[in-house]
């Protein structure tokens, strides 16, 4: 609740002292009261547990699209989010998006589970089920996204949505979600 400052000796008069009285026994939290509450808190109180659930896992990865890829990092995961530079996405890396999913492909969250398999027959993007495509090159996106929607692989374009982050300038972000 913000102070009320008035002229002369500080102190509260009349029917604002009131006010406030009647404001805090609604149930309003002061700042220290809200601080006291969180820090009472233990971390297993304000975070749900991922540890019964791993579909709730999330990681990040600052990385060269395609070794990532081929390291095994989108496997199992719902959805891929990409990033590529101007010029679009690095063509193994489409060529992996555009493979139809595989039906008989194990379900797993490591590359070593499937080294039973020919590394040609993996689809490394098997169980995305959403794509989130983010570009600052027009001409690029355009041309992947053909590629995407034109393959065999089942994306369905959901959104397409331009972002103008540079006020002034010719710069467009474009953000594009797919799902199969």
């Amino acid at each position: 609740t913000p102070k009320n400052f008035q002229k002369g000796d500080g102190k509260k008069k009349g029917k604002s002292s009131n006010r406030r009285k009647a404001k805090q026994s609604d149930a309003e939290l002061s700042i220290k009261d809200l601080m006291d509450t969180m820090m009472s808190e233990t971390p297993s109180d304000i975070l749900p547990s991922t540890e019964d659930d791993p579909s709730e896992k999330v990681t990040y990865m600052v990385a060269n699209a395609a070794t990532a890829l081929f390291k095994g990092e989108a496997l199992g995961a719902d959805v891929i989010v990409v990033d590529p530079p101007r010029k679009g996405l690095e063509d193994p890396v489409l060529q992996q998006l555009c493979q139809p999913r595989n039906s008989n492909q194990p379900y797993v969250e490591k590359a070593d589970m499937l080294s039973h398999l020919p590394r040609h027959t993996i689809n490394w993007t098997n169980n995305a089920k959403t794509l989130i495509y983010v570009s600052c090159g027009f001409d690029a996106i355009a041309r992947d996204c053909d590629r995407l929607l034109s393959s065999s692989a089942g994306w369905k374009l959901e959104s397409a949505t331009g972002y103008v982050l540079f006020p002034g300038s010719n710069h467009v972000e474009s953000v594009v979600v797919f799902r199969r």
